[in-house]
């Protein structure tokens, strides 16, 4: 009965470069395409927008923030192509001693009048302190015009 051996194959040099070229350009293909399935969920910042803050929708939400010490010193609003609504907002802590930040202190105000609070806001803040917080509104089809707190 005949013994079957392994054959070695020796295969040109120029023949693993272009197989390692191959693997190497389907893998980056897979990778990219894989990437841009998942491109409605990349938050952008959006343009910002000058709106004047005494000026109200005809219908008018009458959510608004509950009193605070906190005042916002900065918000950049980012949306993506799936409507998640968030901000990215600089917080400051007015007063003496140490606080806690709530959902209900900040209200988001959208292009069709609409008015929330985030979800998930927490920290604590010395006094003084400024923190910077990504702060998320929820899934909506109309951007955010405005961010605010109670002055």
């Amino acid at each position: 009965m005949p013994a079957c051996l392994p054959i070695l194959v020796t295969w040109p040099r120029g023949l693993w470069r272009i197989r390692n070229a191959l693997l190497t350009g389907m893998f980056v293909t897979a990778a990219s395409s894989a990437a841009l399935a998942d491109n409605d969920t990349v938050l952008r910042f959006d343009t910002p927008v000058q709106i004047d803050g005494e000026a109200r929708f005809d219908r008018d939400s009458p959510l608004q923030p509950n009193a605070s010490s906190f005042r916002i010193r900065e918000a950049n609003t980012l949306s993506s192509d799936s409507g998640e609504r968030w901000a990215l907002v600089t917080l400051e802590n007015r007063d003496g001693g140490k606080r806690l930040l709530q959902n209900n202190y900040l209200v988001a105000e959208f292009a069709n009048g609409e008015r929330r609070h985030p979800t998930g806001l927490e920290g604590s803040f010395a006094a003084g302190e400024s923190q910077r917080k990504m702060v998320f509104f929820g899934y909506h089809r109309f951007p955010i015009l405005r961010i605010f707190t109670a002055r």
